[in-house]
């Protein structure tokens, strides 16, 4: 059967495995229901993956590595940059507060305006 998921088109194959009552039962919307399962296990294919440059087995078993890797970025941030980040960060927090103190000013809604002010005071 020639299927198509966005664009790419593929064929299934058409393979049929062998099923067994599982021993669970039911009722879906009235109906009885019983449960199946493989007759047997069916073999799962082994790849060699690699997610942000760690390479791993879809059996779990470990990839042998020629080479230990070396990082070429710093492992540690430097405390100078990192306080810069961390700045930034507080500022946009501090500037979309006073936005959001500005819309409930203007709308006169009391209980949220004391809630963002004490929100204000945690930061300052």
């Amino acid at each position: 059967m020639q299927l198509i998921y966005r664009g790419a088109k593929y064929k299934t194959s058409e393979q049929h495995i062998p099923l067994v009552e599982s021993g669970a039962k039911g009722l879906y919307r009235g109906a009885p229901w019983v449960g199946h399962k493989p007759a047997e296990t069916v073999p799962q294919p082994n790849h060699v993956l690699c997610w942000r440059g760690v390479t791993y087995q879809t059996n779990g078993q470990p990839v042998a590595t020629t080479a230990p890797r070396v990082s070429a970025a710093p492992s540690v941030v430097p405390q100078r940059k990192r306080d810069s980040w961390v700045e930034a960060h507080r500022r946009a927090i501090l500037e979309t507060l006073e936005r959001r103190l500005q819309v409930a000013r203007s709308q006169g809604n009391q209980e949220l305006i004391s809630l963002l002010e004490e929100e204000w005071q945690q930061f300052a």
